[in-house]
């Protein structure tokens, strides 16, 4: 067990990408730094994520592509006048310097998808690439029996067991029959996976969020800086004024650190926080959450005992996403998020109770939430669905089932999937109106030959066309529903982060109810309410801004200590 420093510079309450990059970003600028982690695994929600990070005008944008006010402007017209200029304004300055800190000092790598729009792809001032990075592929080996210490992926977002895979690999792994170059791909990643497990319970080859927090994790080693797990922060010091320290419970014993220059709160957010939940939630939200479930508004908790509140002025206080439910067998209940792999791709289309389409399938995952709500508002005690037909299950899957039928069978004896040989057969399981879902579907087969859905208008931009498959035409996110069996899955509005979070300035301080900064007490993820306000511009929206203000909050923390000391 690490034993527990009582003098620190920089103290941060939280493992995940936001926390870990304030506190590398300490640690390099020479503070002494301690990270705290209440659970006994690192990376929070954001080892489950896609590990997408927005940030606007990096080296890794198309020469010419983006600029400060470009992306400024697209802010202020997706987020409306709910958007605070002054962090909005710190946000995009700093976010292009905390990627190249974080690649000149450390194992952390990132890189631009070759092809990624902006969900509100039409704004202007929207970028089709360039905005949403990703982290380079990273082999844990390297962290040796360190590797343990890491939370792991949701294990629906794994194959085999544990093997890690992200687009490019499911490309390869889907045309390995048909492709001499994918086979290779395929076979050296299934290689490399098994003599992975000889040594490890899965794969070491991480990607998306897995690899994010493993870099940082990484580099947070070579800097030395100790990360106390499964340890709680009960309550913070403040004096005059200023925070100067806190106290934590490990294992029974209570531990006071005095700190020099501030605590960085960066727990997770307020996701799990029993009356919050069910007080800013809707009540047809998702009981179960693919957000981690130490998320229990920790940092709330403590900066309130200081003066701290919630900025409430959001459009949503969470950030949506439709999921899908089923039972594990160890009892506890998946949640998928269904962000890309599924409802935008040609052939599948969302029915509310009535039998009948009700929002664009290929829009943007949050928006799909909101509609969810807004449609289930009227059918509390009912469900929405995803169908589709085999043609489909066979070529994309859908939700948990993986393409090919690889999983069907199972998915279709607990009942995660239903399935009917007609349309008919299919509503009265369903309880919906049969000639509702029959003209539904017609309705759509004919937008399938004409290429134009001119109920929803799918994939009639460049994010939702991102969505499809390219190689299906007229319009690569619509395709009949023609070939029998037809599958259901149910579909629920889930939440994949807080928006609503601690007031803050642009310095990332934790402002107290008269708009002032309480000295020493930063905040950044989920913690700090969201500069988007409850709206969704764009891939990584919550991690792009966590990472920027752990460095900002860092920077500025450093900064002062540099002021103290020359007096």
């Amino acid at each position: 067990m690490t034993e527990i420093p009582t003098d620190v510079d920089l103290l941060v309450l939280g493992s995940g990408a936001g926390g870990m990059t304030a506190a590398l970003t300490g640690a390099v600028l020479g503070l002494e730094v301690l990270v705290v982690e209440k659970t006994d695994q690192i990376g929070g929600t954001s080892a489950r994520s896609a590990g997408s990070v927005w940030v606007p005008n990096t080296h890794h944008s198309p020469p010419g592509s983006d600029s400060f006010e470009q992306a400024l402007g697209y802010l202020r017209r997706a987020v409306g006048n709910r958007l605070d200029e002054a962090r909005a304004n710190a946000f995009l300055t700093a976010a292009p310097k905390m990627v190249q800190f974080l690649e000149d000092n450390a194992s952390v790598q990132l890189r631009a998808y070759p092809h990624h729009p902006d969900y509100l792809a039409t704004l202007e001032g929207a970028t089709l690439s360039g905005r949403a990075l990703e982290p380079v592929p990273f082999d844990a080996s390297i962290l040796g029996s360190r590797f343990s210490d890491l939370r792991p992926p949701l294990p629906e977002f794994t194959l085999f067991g544990g093997m890690m895979v992200d687009r490019t690999d499911i490309r390869h792994l889907m045309g390995a029959t048909n492709s001499l170059s994918s086979l290779g791909y395929t076979l050296r990643l299934l290689t490399r996976y098994g003599v992975d497990r000889m040594r490890y319970k899965r794969g070491t080859r991480l990607v998306m969020g897995n690899a994010l927090v493993g870099r940082l994790y990484h580099a947070l080693l070579q800097q030395h800086v100790p990360v106390l797990r499964s340890t709680q922060v009960t309550a913070l010091l403040q004096t005059d004024g200023r925070i100067t320290g806190a106290v934590v419970e490990q294992a029974g014993t209570t531990t006071e650190i005095r700190v020099k220059a501030g605590v960085v709160l960066a727990t997770g957010g307020i996701t799990h926080h029993p009356e919050l939940r069910q007080s800013m939630m809707p009540e047809t939200l998702s009981k179960t959450s693919p957000v981690v479930e130490s998320a229990t508004g920790d940092g709330l908790v403590l900066a309130q005992q200081v003066g701290g509140h919630l900025g409430t002025d959001h459009d949503s206080s969470s950030f949506w996403s439709p999921v899908s439910r089923r039972v594990r067998p160890d009892g506890t209940t998946a949640v998928f998020p269904h962000f890309v792999l599924d409802r935008g791709k040609p052939g599948a289309i969302a029915i509310n109770p009535s039998g009948n389409r009700f929002v664009n399938e290929a829009t943007d995952y949050h928006l799909f939430g909101k509609t969810l709500f807004a449609t289930l508002a009227k059918s509390p005690e009912r469900s929405c669905y995803l169908i589709c037909d085999d043609a489909f299950i066979e070529k994309y899957g859908l939700g948990m089932v993986r393409p090919k039928r690889m999983n069907l069978a199972g998915a279709l004896k607990d009942g995660y999937l239903a399935t009917s040989q007609t349309l008919d057969a299919l509503a009265e399981n369903l309880q919906i109106p049969s000639d509702a879902l029959t003209a539904t579907v017609a309705r759509h087969n004919r937008f399938a030959e004409t290429g134009t859905d001119e109920d929803f208008g799918k994939g009639s931009d460049a994010y939702q066309q991102n969505l499809g498959d390219p190689a299906h035409e007229p319009n690569p996110c619509i395709g009949p529903l023609a070939k029998p069996p037809f599958y259901a899955l149910e579909i629920y509005p889930g939440d994949i982060g807080a928006s609503v979070g601690l007031e803050t300035d642009g310095s990332a301080r934790v402002l107290d109810q008269d708009k002032e900064p309480i000295e020493g007490l930063y905040t950044c993820g989920n913690d700090m309410e969201s500069i988007m306000a409850g709206r969704y511009p764009g891939p990584g929206i919550t991690l792009g801004p966590a990472m920027t203000f752990g460095f900002i909050a860092a920077s500025h923390a450093h900064g002062l200590t540099r002021k103290d000391s020359t007096g």
